[in-house]
């Protein structure tokens, strides 16, 4: 393979993907903007585009899009343009760290395109790059292996539009870790071969790009697979090994914070029935190898099994598989055995069987705490590369009309017995039906791969003929498949104006905003609308606010939940009133604004007039001011202590507990201060990573902000340091001295300034060394 024939198949690479994504030329972009308009409040509740609110159709996908990678992505890149650090998130969570959530993945190379495009023009650049690079990669590495042309580009399209793919596109993250595998594996053979510089470079900067694309258990299954390829593949492993761990270096700038947010999130381990039950693939899924949609797709709202389809299909499309019985021929390949024995070992890991449910019991980092199915994507590659080398051993065999007979009448007798066992078990049944269908269509691609291997055999000159008839048509199957999940809509879907959030962002300032009933606003929106909220979904996120924020269920610290943070919900007319715990949480929140809807049905009973005051009345949408929440910053006039959880929420929740005057703190806590006498506190300047208060005050006292505390945040008085003092259990006071001074709050983690110090060094080992190679 020349240089030319890898510029080729790049630009036919990117013709491919332009195909799947040929809405684009028409303005649409790869967003789920329909279950946004459809599904999620405010947009939900208004007229868009001339359908009725909330009747947009909608494939139900990708919510987490809508509600954290979007909004996430936004705020680092307007952060990344304001020439500020993307630490910091104060939209949500009552603030939260964002470039420690991995999945904002502010340092991704080719976010490049963030600085140079408008916003959502880069994200669907980077959708489509996911594609064409696993797909270009992928060719280039079959390539390598000497795969023929042809089959290469089997290898390429099962790979990069393989199911695991389909299925996870829009998120914009995961993709791009899996995308540089093949590039990967590909600089690894060229290194045994001769260790050159400029492939050195390659499989640094392929790791590093993988590291730093926002999924790090991904990175990590990807990672230890590389030291398994090396350990086979060369005898240069433990340098390539050594080497890797310099792409994780120049990745600490990314990781040192996360791991730091590790430590202090609530994050847990999943439930060992919840792995076997909802994670694990029961051995009968794996019948969505062959049949992806056997079982129903949930875009089309039909599939049946009560877990998650996108961790259980594993389809790479049913054509190439029908080269896997060639490999026989080929079955003392080294390659073959490796990638074999790769199916078999994850296939073994990522279903129920005795030794899943034994590792299922034990508390295994990286496996307990994430989806051990998101291996799959090594199965979906192994395969590819397989059902490639097996294309390449089936034009060699000796082909007879006896042996053609043979495999189309077991293809027919296969698919004829499944059909009727199902007509007879359950004809009525909407779950056979549905997976009949999946077997028609199945059946239908088959009748077409009997054809034309028949052809073939019949006609050996028309073997390539052939050959490329069954790629178009895989590419055919695997476009049907991309487009029945993933919502492709028009630009003007993506986070259009709702009246509401206008008034919210001009009306609210940094005053916290809240949801009621009907009214309650999707998590981390907050973050794309600018407005400041109490809630907050995020695998990493804070324990301690978690656990604060539970205590508005029952009026006691309870232990943080695996993802959500949330004030308990509310509904019917007294149950806003009646719940004091939550009317305290909001109160000490700062949450001055609460929305509610119509269909609440709230009266005077949910909203007294002499605690709420209207005003906003429109579309059905109303917002109350809380007149009695507090200020999100204040000098507290009366200091108390506790001693634990109990003990703070038995002094919180009490009735007489004022959250706008007084302060716990921790018993534990040296702070010599005289009777509070008052004073004020204004807040000068809030950024995300920055926060000005200035405050007059008669004696020396204790600030308040209603802000996460969280290790990183340093505190100044006129400039020079001071301790933060852990505050109402999970937020920040200062002790300030008499007179007028101004308080600064700086968000500088050391696990940031000392992961930018690790990548800095890393990278320029890194450059130093290969200069010195490509020197000598």
């Amino acid at each position: 393979m020349d240089k030319k024939e890898a510029l080729g198949a790049f630009a036919l690479s990117a013709i491919i993907t332009l195909v799947f994504f040929y809405k684009i030329i028409f303005g649409f972009v790869p967003f789920p903007g329909d279950l946004l308009l459809g599904e999620a409040k405010p947009w939900s509740t208004y007229s868009y585009f001339g359908y009725n609110p909330g009747s947009i159709p909608n494939k139900a996908q990708y919510p987490d899009v809508i509600r954290q990678l979007y909004p996430w992505k936004m705020l680092t890149v307007d952060l990344l343009k304001s020439r500020q650090a993307p630490l910091w998130n104060p939209y949500n969570f009552s603030g939260s760290p964002l470039l420690a959530n991995f999945q904002s993945s502010p340092y991704y190379p080719l976010n490049i395109f963030y600085l140079i495009f408008a916003p959502i023009v880069a994200w669907t650049i980077l959708v489509m790059l996911q594609i064409q690079l696993a797909l270009w990669f992928t060719y280039l590495y079959a390539r390598k292996l000497n795969i023929s042309t042809l089959a290469s580009w089997f290898a390429g399209i099962s790979y990069a539009l393989s199911a695991y793919m389909i299925v996870i596109v829009e998120y914009n993250t995961m993709g791009h870790v899996i995308a540089w595998l093949p590039l990967v594996l590909l600089s690894v053979e060229f290194l045994k071969e001769k260790f050159k510089a400029s492939w050195l470079f390659v499989f640094i900067f392929a790791l590093s790009s993988a590291a730093l694309s926002g999924h790090p258990q991904l990175f990590a299954y990807l990672l230890i697979f590389t030291w398994i390829y090396c350990f086979i593949r060369t005898k240069n492993a433990l340098l390539l090994c050594i080497f890797s761990l310099l792409s994780v270096g120049i990745a600490g700038i990314q990781y040192l914070p996360g791991i730091e947010l590790i430590k202090h999130a609530a994050r847990s381990a999943y439930n060992p029935s919840d792995l076997v039950e909802k994670l694990l693939i029961k051995p009968w899924q794996l019948l969505m190898l062959p049949f992806p949609n056997i079982f129903g797709n949930p875009a089309t709202r039909n599939y049946w099994p009560m877990d998650t389809y996108a961790g259980k299909v594993s389809s790479i499309g049913l054509i190439p598989l029908f080269f896997l019985p060639a490999l026989w021929r080929a079955r003392n390949q080294p390659m073959v055995k490796f990638f074999a024995g790769v199916v078999a070992v994850i296939l073994v890991l990522i279903t129920v069987n005795p030794l899943s449910l034994v590792l299922s019991s034990v508390n295994i980092p990286l496996w307990s705490t994430s989806n051990p199915t998101l291996m799959m994507f090594l199965v979906s590659f192994a395969l590819s590369v397989l059902c490639a080398i097996g294309i390449d051993a089936w034009k060699a065999e000796k082909h007879t009309k006896l042996k053609l007979i043979k495999r189309t009448g077991a293809v027919i007798l296969g698919f004829g017995i499944v059909l009727t066992t199902l007509y007879f078990i359950g004809k009525s049944d909407i779950k056979f039906v549905t997976a009949s269908r999946a077997l028609i269509y199945g059946f239908i691609l088959s009748v077409a791969v009997c054809i034309s291997i028949a052809l073939a055999i019949i006609r050996p000159k028309l073997m390539q003929v052939a050959l490329i008839f069954l790629l178009i048509v895989h590419g055919g199957d695997q476009f049907m498949q991309f487009h029945k999940f993933n919502p492709i809509v028009p630009a003007s879907y993506v986070f259009p104006p709702a009246p509401v959030t206008e008034f919210l962002r001009e009306k609210a300032g940094i005053n916290r905003v809240w949801g009621y009933g009907n009214a309650l606003l999707g998590s981390n929106l907050a973050t794309i609308l600018k407005v400041y909220s109490t809630d907050g979904y995020d695998p990493l996120y804070p324990r301690l606010y978690g656990e604060f924020i539970n205590g508005s269920r029952q009026g006691y610290i309870m232990e943080a939940n695996r993802s959500d943070a949330m004030i308990v919900p509310g509904f019917g007319q007294e149950d806003l009133p009646s719940n004091t715990n939550r009317l305290r949480v909001l109160d000490a929140l700062g949450v001055r604004y609460i929305l509610d809807r119509a269909e609440n049905a709230s009266t005077t009973k949910t909203f007294p007039p002499n605690r709420f005051a209207v005003v906003y009345e429109k579309d059905g949408w109303k917002i109350f001011e809380n007149l009695l929440a507090a200020p999100r910053t204040f000098i507290a006039q009366s200091i108390e202590t506790y001693t634990d959880k109990e003990d703070f929420s038995k002094e919180f929740f009490r009735n007489e507990f004022d959250p706008g005057t007084t302060v716990l703190i921790e018993s534990s806590t040296k702070l010599s201060l005289s009777k509070p006498q008052g004073g004020s506190a204004e807040i000068l300047n809030y950024q995300p990573n920055y926060v000005e208060i200035r405050t007059v005050v008669p004696t020396d006292s204790l600030l308040y902000l209603s802000d996460s505390y969280y290790p990183g945040w340093r505190a100044y008085v006129d400039n020079k340091e001071t301790t933060i003092i852990k505050a109402n259990y999970a937020f920040r006071g200062v002790s300030v001295p008499q007179g007028d001074h101004v308080i600064t709050f700086r968000y500088d983690p050391w696990s940031f300034a000392t992961g930018k110090k690790i990548t800095i060094l890393a990278i320029v080992i890194t450059l130093v060394f290969l200069m010195r190679k490509r020197k000598s």
